[in-house]
């Protein structure tokens, strides 16, 4: 037997008109979709929310924040087209505020932050020495106040370094036998090696060779040993090699000086003035083999050399001695057992040799008078006054002569 309704009842029961509790398939897609809507417009909003907020964080609103700003607006010249002149836009206002100083040929912001940083130095070890101040501290302010204490320095006046230069290895052969034999130089007990490498230890200065650790350019986890040309009495190279009338001011200005702090230290006049000429001279032949700034690129600087190659690419100096002589194994433990075998950066090979042949070919005297030279010289300012003043007067800077 037949039902004849029963076609109905599976329509009505199926899925083209309602859904479950009788709503319909259109009604729940429409529901469906408002929520959607509304979750991507909640989602919407909170991200512009975020977004102002982080926005907000971006604004760095410190002293230090405001300074830096502050300093950049003032090397603009904002009155200038940047779209006719960005140069003078950019730059206008460091030109107009920072005129390069007497004393200098060039100026840039490097000299400027240092300066700034020698002001905030300056202040920091001023101020008064703290309980909670750490050990390093504590020796630097009163280091500062030993060096300030200009009473102690003029009484001292060039006790201090004749003292140093009483060592063997520091004694300066244009003294001769002026102050006594405590201080009289002898070609047979000159040893180029532990003269540079004391000066280097106690005057922290580098002469003729530069001798430093820093990481490895190709390997920045690891630190190295580098080698390297050092620098000259005067700070450009061109000044000893040129005729122009500044570069001749300098020289004669240079060996003024040279002569000048000599006979300040005991030494006879005359013999000064040729002895330093002599010793000027092998400085203008040092400045010609240094390697020129524009040769001095990453990859002619970078020349990794075991201690043994280099010995034997330049022969005339102990390299393993030296490196042993300045290296502070407090501070590198790990270059106590140090050997032939240990890689350096020879940043400049071809100037080592040259080096050698120059030095060969000049008297031990000059040799020694110049090396004592720049030791003398880079402690010129720390003694009393007239050397100071004689000082300024070669730098080219006003003397502040107290009333």
């Amino acid at each position: 037997m037949e039902v004849e309704n029963g076609g109905k009842g599976l329509e009505r029961g199926g899925g083209g008109g309602a859904g479950p509790g009788g709503w319909s398939v259109s009604r729940l897609l429409k529901v469906g979709l408002a929520a959607s809507l509304c979750l991507c417009l909640g989602l919407l909003l909170a991200l512009i929310l975020v977004s102002q907020r982080s926005r907000e964080e971006e604004y760095c609103i410190t002293q230090e924040c405001i300074e830096a700003a502050g300093s950049i607006l003032s090397k603009m010249d904002r009155s200038v087209e940047p779209c006719e002149d960005f140069y003078h836009y950019a730059c206008g206002g460091w030109l107009r505020e920072n005129p390069i100083p007497e004393d200098s040929s060039s100026y840039g912001i490097y000299p400027w932050l240092r300066q700034n940083v020698d002001l905030k130095l300056k202040e920091l070890l001023e101020s008064p020495i703290l309980s909670d101040d750490i050990e390093a501290v504590m020796k630097a302010k009163v280091l500062y106040r030993s060096c300030m204490n200009e009473t102690a320095l003029e009484v001292e006046d060039a006790k201090p370094l004749l003292k140093l230069l009483k060592q063997k290895e520091l004694r300066w052969p244009v003294l001769e036998n002026s102050l006594g034999p405590a201080w009289e130089w002898e070609e047979s007990q000159f040893h180029l090696l532990q003269s540079v490498a004391q000066i280097r230890t106690q005057f922290s200065k580098s002469v003729l060779l530069r001798l430093y650790i820093s990481p490895d350019d190709k390997n920045s986890n690891q630190y190295i040993i580098k080698l390297d040309q050092a620098s000259l009495s005067l700070s450009s190279r061109e000044d000893f090699l040129t005729n122009t009338t500044d570069a001749q001011i300098y020289r004669e200005a240079l060996l003024s000086l040279m002569v000048d702090i000599a006979v300040m230290l005991g030494a006879n006049q005359q013999s000064a003035q040729t002895q330093m000429k002599e010793t000027l001279t092998f400085e203008m032949k040092l400045a010609e083999i240094l390697i020129p700034f524009e040769n001095r690129t990453s990859e002619n600087l970078y020349n990794k050399y075991s201690l043994y190659r280099l010995q034997k690419s330049v022969p005339e100096f102990n390299w393993l001695g030296f490196v042993k002589s300045v290296i502070d194994t407090t501070l590198y433990p790990e270059l106590q057992s140090m050997s032939t075998s240990e890689q350096v950066i020879v940043r400049a090979p071809k100037y080592f040799k040259d080096l050698f042949k120059l030095l060969n070919s000049t008297k031990k005297r000059t040799v020694a008078n110049y090396v004592v030279w720049r030791a003398v010289y880079s402690r010129i300012t720390t003694l009393s006054r007239r050397f100071l003043y004689r000082y300024l007067d070669f730098a080219g800077l006003p003397q502040v002569r107290p009333h």
